[in-house]
């Protein structure tokens, strides 16, 4: 998957291929195309994967995937009598016409088993397997009506989002666009940091288009559901992001520095603390069999394997809680995954094992990506954060960081819609850093293009310091206000998708009673 920053910036590309299966020796230029993509039938994420999978293998040198945006279910409009649907954007660089892409578009609709074509009897905006639809397209100064370039004198290049066009068969850009947040939602995904993506007749960006229309709709006296951003998972599942996800640690390792030792020795033993976990209100189980602490030495891959794999077994026997695999090396992130776990936690982002971030790709699940420095054994002597001018600046330097890991995943096949980052609390991290982290939770994220977050304060050292408290079994009063702090920016607004911590009962308490007090009505 290429990665390009995208939507309205002056930065078009205008590449050139020349071995396109489509156009024989024609050389014709890489134009950018955003798609809206659909599923409400069968495995939704599945479906959708797979249609674009199929649009770059039925046409490897005339399109291909650049970036996506997030997921989000949404209630059905028009037919509401039909389950929610999965829906999400995404760019796409092509050498095709706007007509041929439609073609492919629809044989591979066809492929996954929608009802398309002239003697359709699939009812119009009813249930679906996937859908794909061209809502924007870069244009040429000069066009013929089926967006094609059109034979000037001078240079005729593309230009950003520009064309509109009116066919029997397309239009675009797409004539519902505008009155749909379904799509104007992971539109504005794509504009990301400071780009727009320019609607060519309302002349607005994604961003303003949605902000008037959420205007309209606050103001309407229907009760529309809102979207929510969702994660999908294996067999077919769905974490949502529409309240602060609870995940339980389960560590499998005699040296941890919290609870090391406690289930090590028993894979029972380490399963009922897993179903007590889920009873506490745990949403996510996160089996680790290597140690991270401070100075911790590498545990070899067979005996991680070893630890974590009968404990995953176990626990698939009883429930079907999503679980994470807790690992910086790949043989035991895929062993885990065929074993039944759901996300890959990598502490170290996929620098530590080169194969991780393919390995993760291939494999189709999520993926948590921690910001570190160095290794456990070495991280904390790498707390410097300073700018070119000196000034401390661990925000925007750990931001950065993150999204250049960002980049590394899509760039190996991991869509950012299978992405949640991590500041990495505690890790190659001071006192000073860490609380940064904390009270700067709000710019973090809106610096890494709003992607999901998870913040792991749980029983750490700076809690220690700060309240003078050595035993990090004492430490979970501190935890609780560190984790309220990442939940909240400075607007008030969420800022934390997901918290990572030991006791699971008391974090769930102060984040349910959080809630309840931020969307109590004045």
């Amino acid at each position: 998957m290429h990665h390009l920053r995208g939507g309205g910036s002056n930065n078009t590309f205008a590449r050139v291929n020349s071995t396109s299966a489509d156009d024989g020796n024609e050389q014709l230029s890489w134009r950018r195309a955003y798609l809206a993509v659909g599923s409400n039938v069968g495995n939704k994420y599945r479906n959708i994967a797979a249609a674009l999978a199929a649009l770059e293998a039925t046409h490897p040198t005339a399109i291909r995937v650049v970036r996506t945006s997030y997921l989000r279910m949404t209630a059905p409009m028009y037919v509401t009598d039909q389950p929610a649907f999965l829906n999400g954007a995404v760019e796409v660089e092509t050498t095709l016409p706007p007509l041929e892409l439609l073609r492919a578009i629809k044989r591979v609709e066809s492929d996954l088993g929608r009802d398309v074509g002239p003697e359709s009897t699939a009812q119009r905006y009813g249930p679906r397997p996937v859908d794909l639809d061209i809502l924007l397209f870069d244009g040429y100064e000069v066009a013929n009506p089926d967006g094609t370039a059109a034979d000037t004198l001078g240079e005729n290049e593309p230009t950003p989002c520009s064309l509109v066009m009116q066919t029997e068969k397309l239009e675009i850009p797409h004539p519902r666009m505008v009155e749909r947040e379904f799509v104007l939602s992971p539109m504005t995904d794509l504009e990301g940091v400071g780009d727009g993506i320019t609607h060519p007749v309302a002349n607005k960006t994604m961003s303003e288009l949605l902000d008037s229309l959420l205007r309209k709709k606050s103001n309407s006296t229907s009760e529309d559901e809102q979207a929510v951003r969702v994660l999908p998972l294996p067999r077919g599942r769905m974490l949502s992001f529409n309240r602060t996800l609870i995940m339980g640690i389960l560590n499998i390792t005699p040296d941890s520095f919290s609870d090391g030792g406690k289930y090590s020795d028993s894979v029972e033993a380490a399963a009922s603390q897993a179903q007590q976990l889920i009873e506490d209100g745990a949403d996510i189980i996160d089996v680790g069999g290597e140690s991270t602490r401070p100075g911790a030495e590498e545990v070899a891959v067979k005996e991680e394997l070893e630890r974590v794999l009968p404990v995953i077994t176990r626990i698939r026997e009883d429930s079907d809680v999503p679980i994470s695999i807790d690992t910086r090396h790949s043989a035991v992130a895929r062993a885990a995954i065929e074993a039944g776990a759901d996300i890959v936690n990598d502490v170290s982002g996929g620098t530590h094992d080169r194969e991780m971030l393919s390995c993760v790709a291939s494999l189709g699940v999520p993926m948590i990506i921690m910001h570190m420095r160095g290794s456990p054994k070495t991280m904390q002597s790498l707390t410097n954060y300073t700018d070119e001018n000196g000034e401390g600046a661990v925000v925007s330097v750990v931001a950065r960081e993150m999204m250049q890991r960002s980049d590394a995943a899509e760039a190996a096949g991991i869509p950012r819609w299978l992405q949640v980052l991590d500041p990495g609390i505690g890790f190659a991290k001071d006192l000073e850093g860490n609380l940064a982290l904390l009270a700067g939770a709000d710019e973090l994220r809106r610096s890494c293009d709003n992607l999901p977050f998870l913040f792991g304060p749980s029983r750490k050292g700076f809690i220690g310091k700060i309240a003078g408290e050595d035993n990090p079994e004492e430490r979970d009063f501190g935890t609780t206000a560190a984790c309220l702090a990442a939940i909240k920016g400075s607007g008030g607004r969420d800022v934390c998708n997901m918290l990572r911590v030991h006791n699971v009962k008391a974090i769930k308490q102060a984040v349910l009673v959080s809630d309840a007090i931020q969307n109590a009505k004045r």
